[in-house]
């Protein structure tokens, strides 16, 4: 499957195709798309592909290596990275900061000073959520009222950026006192298949916004939003669920912490006085939710996402110290004032958790060989050496790329 990565090349030439030269935004064409035919790209419709359906899967990429009858690793193990955004009202522009900070946030993840998942193959997805109520139209919106979920695949190199300008903004939001990430939220707990998961290792996720949730996850939703056989997908994922038996918000983020870093990013400054909620109370239910140790307010909105979310996973993997984040930080482009409040922002959360696992270090690395594509662990340098002297097989010939596909 190779070993690309991403690139700013790669990305220009995303960025200047989707904005036709930089004079609209990245997801313009997807909303004139969206506006006349009601289409949307079925690598970010919750109901996914033909071939996959909504479960989105992260695993390893491996190139056959014909000589020797074995699968190779070429990158390393994948770690997932999946943000969860809200696009409505004055957050309809976080797919355009996203896409605009995605080769910052590839370098910290992979490149440079002290990459914080420089061992790993990062994968990455992008969600967007809205409001339920914007498919009657709030009237707020320039485009045709848009489903509240879209969901991209785990992807690696310039298909990460490809996918964030299939999105679509919601733009409206309603004035009702809450949006709905929720649907987001239970995609991410339930249908996503992560190979680092068998090693006990766990992949990141950060929600992102700045108002109340709906607590009541509806079943008729998930079924609109995933489809049909949205239960037999989660059956078939490894968790027993009927229409009848889907958990509250509550539990569903306790399953999804479970297998995930999963944090709530909180917006500050949100209030709707009409319904008598303030910022506060936004962030006393997510603080309930989450957990106060993984919820954060941002110091800089948006803004400074990428910096925030990879500080957390720096500080969670080991990579980053309170006492050297501040520096990282400004390595990596934030003033020293940004980066004193966004460390003292993160610094209440658990550092190392990802240090705990009984297979932290101890993944296979870039190069390993492996019989089958499913096996957890790669044959013994010994096996190794004995396929090779049957074979006469150099491991150090040169290998032609492979090309890479979903």
């Amino acid at each position: 499957m190779g070993k690309d990565r991403m690139s700013r090349q790669v990305f220009n030439s995303t960025r200047q195709r989707a904005t036709a030269g930089g004079t609209q935004s990245v997801t313009a064409q997807a909303e004139r798309t969206y506006r006349t035919k009601k289409e949307i790209n079925p690598l970010v419709d919750p109901k996914g592909l033909s071939h996959l359906g909504p479960v989105r899967p992260s695993r390893p990429r491996f190139d056959w290596i014909e000589e020797l009858g074995l699968w190779q690793l070429t990158i390393g193990m994948p770690i997932t990275e999946e943000t969860l955004l809200d696009t409505t009202g004055s957050m309809q522009n976080n797919v355009q900061i996203a896409f605009d900070r995605l080769p910052l946030s590839y370098d910290m993840y992979t490149e440079g000073e002290s990459p914080v998942l420089s061992s790993y193959d990062v994968q990455i997805a992008n969600a967007t959520f809205g409001d339920v109520d914007d498919i009657h139209d709030c009237g707020y919106s320039d485009i045709q009222p848009i489903q509240p979920l879209l969901r991209s695949q785990f992807e690696m190199a310039g298909k990460i950026a490809e996918q964030l300008t299939m999105m679509i903004p919601s733009k409206n939001g309603c004035g009702n006192g809450k949006e709905d990430p929720q649907f987001g939220i239970f995609a991410a707990a339930f249908l996503g298949n992560a190979r680092l998961n068998a090693y006990g290792l766990r992949g990141y996720h950060f929600t992102v916004s700045d108002e109340p949730v709906v607590e009541r996850i509806d079943a008729s939703w998930l079924t609109r939003l995933f489809g049909d056989d949205v239960f037999n997908a989660v059956t078939g994922n490894g968790h027993q669920m009927t229409a009848s038996s889907v958990p509250d918000l509550a539990t569903t983020v306790q399953h999804l912490q479970g297998h995930k870093h999963a944090f709530f990013l909180h917006v500050t400054g949100w209030s709707d006085y009409r319904h008598g909620l303030t910022s506060e109370d936004v962030a006393r239910q997510w603080s309930r939710l989450y957990g106060p140790s993984h919820y954060i307010a941002l110091p800089d909105g948006c803004n400074s996402l990428h910096l925030v979310k990879a500080v957390i996973i720096g500080l969670t993997e080991g990579v980053l110290s309170l006492s050297t984040a501040e520096d990282w930080l400004v390595s990596h482009g934030a003033n020293r004032r940004l980066a004193a409040q966004i460390v003292k922002a993160v610094s209440h959360i658990p550092i190392g958790a990802q240090m705990e696992a009984e297979n932290f270090g101890k993944l296979p690395p870039a190069g390993s060989y492996f019989r089958n594509k499913e096996d957890l662990w790669p044959i013994s340098d010994e096996e190794l050496a004995e396929i090779q002297g049957q074979t006469g097989a150099d491991e150090d010939e040169e290998e032609g790329e492979v090309a890479w596909q979903l």
